[in-house]
């Protein structure tokens, strides 16, 4: 897609700039602000609008994806968060991003992305089978081969919403998606400012988003409860306990990052605490982001379902028509897409939302899209696209799963990272 931002001198970027505030966390995307109920003498919408000289729809400077990589990528500064290549920065006092890396993100990047998807680690904590744990740690930045904006990245997927539709219907339609699709940039008070439902709410010809009135995911606190340190949120995958806030959540901010003497490397793709998990069946169940492990995980699955309507599966099994009893021709038997105390199986657990550089280059290399198109062997369906994945192939798969039955319990002699060291 359009790169306008990436071939902006560093002098047109200012200009470009010029207009926004200096940025806390959630930059111009506060709710209160936007709507008014703050207060009538916001300056933040002319940052993004134009009402007379707008370059693009919605009364907007210029086109969507140029206008949010212009905080938000890899050239710029105004937000910690680079979402091109995948690195969260540690903010400046003004919540823009100095030059150092706090951490890779956890949704990966559109063009890049850091997933240290060639050497996963399986990790024993007790004598239990159910102390194996994998860990996917963070590797060096390479190219995506699969991203949920496939024309940023450069890539030739299809721009399909696999798995949207009733039973009984096709593989899913093609959709236009952009940054807007997911995120709400007038902010919402949801986590990542996550639109209810995808797609604004207005959904295109054919797609069939599931019944209002969607699925917020709730987000922690915004403001730090300690005003020497920045509001700026740990988007990385140094999933760390912060502190506990008066309404029970861990309050989840960059400087806990720093506080902890995490390094850019440390953490886990695979959604699990540093240092290493304690063998407690709590902390086994916890992969909260947005510090309410009780709840993110269910509302996470059930807005990707939002889109993916048929890829829900809380038991795993056979995928039937809720009427005629007949099974969907296309999605039939499914993995169980619910988490429990012990493992951890929601969508994020085996994807990630932005890119991936995770490649499948041996078998997994060109097994077909769910409409039969086959990658490198169909024109323009690109050859070990990873669908989003964390591991290559089809190690996801293993990172759960010992299929031969022949790992002897308590006998594992893999590696064992020291705490906090992926």
């Amino acid at each position: 897609m359009r790169r306008l931002v990436l071939l902006l001198s560093a002098g047109a970027i200012w200009l470009f700039l010029a207009a926004l505030p200096a940025l806390a966390d959630g930059g111009p995307h506060v709710a209160s602000i936007n709507n008014g109920s703050s207060s009538l003498t916001t300056d933040s919408c002319a940052g993004c609008h134009r009402i007379h000289t707008a370059q693009a729809p919605l009364l907007l400077k210029t086109d969507e994806e140029a206008l949010c990589l212009s905080c938000h990528g890899a050239a710029t500064t105004g937000a910690t968060t680079d979402v091109e290549t995948g690195i969260q920065y540690v903010p400046a006092s003004d919540g823009t991003r100095t030059g150092t890396q706090l951490g890779a993100l956890r949704n990966g990047g559109f063009v890049e992305a850091r997933i240290g998807t060639d050497d996963p680690a399986r990790v024993r904590y007790g004598t239990q089978i159910a102390d194996f744990y994998a860990k996917v740690g963070v590797g060096v930045s390479g190219p995506v081969t699969s991203a949920h904006l496939p024309e940023l990245a450069g890539l030739t997927q299809p721009g399909r919403a696999w798995g949207n539709g009733a039973n009984g219907s096709g593989p899913g339609p093609v959709v236009d998606i952009s940054c807007g699709t997911c995120h709400n940039p007038h902010g919402n008070g949801q986590y990542r400012i996550l639109n209810p439902i995808p797609l604004g709410n207005e959904p295109p010809p054919g797609f069939t988003p599931i019944p209002a009135p969607g699925q917020p995911v709730i987000d922690s606190p915004a403001d730090n409860p300690d005003p020497a340190e920045s509001d700026t949120k740990n988007y990385t995958v140094i999933q760390i306990r912060g502190t506990q806030g008066d309404d029970g959540t861990f309050l989840l901010y960059a400087d806990d990052v720093l506080d902890g003497g995490y390094g850019p490397t440390t953490g886990d793709y695979w959604h699990r605490y540093v240092p290493w998990l304690p063998a407690s069946t709590t902390a086994r169940g916890s992969d909260a982001p947005n510090g309410r492990p009780s709840s993110f995980n269910l509302q996470m699955i059930n807005w990707c379902s939002a889109c993916h309507t048929r890829y829900n599966s809380p038991s795993g099994g056979e995928r039937v028509d809720p009427i005629t009893g007949d099974p969907d021709p296309i999605y039939h038997w499914q993995h169980q897409t619910s988490s429990n105390s012990r493992y951890n199986t929601a969508c994020t657990t085996c994807h990630v939302s932005h890119g991936t550089n995770a490649s499948m280059a041996v078998f997994s290399a060109s097994v077909p899209y769910p409409n039969g198109d086959v990658p490198g062997v169909t024109p323009g369906i690109d050859n070990g696209a990873s669908r989003l994945l964390k591991i290559d192939n089809r190690g996801t798969c293993q990172a759960c799963h010992d299929p031969t039955d022949t790992t002897a319990v308590g006998d594992y002699d893999g590696p064992i990272p020291m705490p906090g060291i992926p």
